[in-house]
């Protein structure tokens, strides 16, 4: 496992450095390696597989959102820290889909339970893939690649990245076998990937990868809402 700090205040480094190793010992976890950096730009240019990255938003050069964007071209699963005393940065961190802010002056026990977390993540990011039975073949695909899945004149439209696939198997199955974490019922017709929302209101959701725009139905807004804070913050 590969872990990645970037601060451009060498107490921060060490103090996460120190907390990382801890962590680790106490799990009985010794194959990590650790990279440290003091500026954004020289940490977008790691080229290895990250799979925890805690990084500084606010550094000259690129900032730490905007580092964390590169990092992720290398692991599409990457758990991002953001380490910040302000959250202004909200929007930019929901569109590259940072795992959960982290407040100065740091915590120990914020940054314990936030590597408990990220670990789980990390092994469920290895093992997540699903079976569709598709024009008499089985096709394996990534749970992380399912945009949402809509329900239409009695079947069900699993809309991927690349693909859309026509199953007859309802709602509630599909329910069943994705990762609840990640998914969502925002009305009776749509599953949606919590990952993906861009944006959203009291009355619809915006999704990476959909044009238009998806109703959010009004007994669902309260749970969705709560489903959006914990996920982002990195508590469910």
């Amino acid at each position: 496992m590969n872990i990645l700090i970037c601060d451009d205040d060498k107490l921060y480094i060490d103090m996460i450095r120190k907390y990382v190793d801890e962590f680790f010992a106490d799990h009985k976890i010794t194959d990590y390696k650790v990279y440290e950096y003091n500026s954004g730009d020289e940490a977008a240019k790691n080229n290895e597989k990250i799979d925890i990255a805690f990084l500084d938003v606010e550094m000259d050069g690129i900032n730490g959102i905007e580092a964390g964007k590169c990092l992720r071209n290398n692991n599409k699963n990457i758990v991002l820290f953001i380490i910040t005393s302000y959250m202004g940065y909200l929007d930019d961190a929901m569109d590259e889909g940072v795992f959960r802010y982290i407040n100065k002056p740091l915590e120990r026990p914020v940054i314990m339970r936030g590597l408990h977390k990220a670990l789980l993540l990390c092994s469920k990011s290895q093992s997540k893939k699903i079976n569709i039975e598709y024009k008499g073949d089985n096709v394996i695909i990534e749970q992380d690649s399912i945009i949402c899945i809509e329900s239409l004149v009695r079947k069900r439209y699993i809309k991927t990245d690349t693909q859309s696939y026509i199953r007859l198997k309802s709602l509630s199955y599909w329910q069943s076998v994705l990762d609840e974490d990640k998914f969502f019922l925002v009305n009776k017709s749509f599953i949606v990937n919590i990952e993906r929302v861009e944006r959203f209101t009291d009355k619809y959701i915006e999704l990476k990868g959909i044009e238009e725009p998806i109703d959010l139905s009004r007994e669902k807004r309260t749970a969705f809402k709560q489903k959006m804070l914990l996920y982002l913050a990195g508590q469910e």
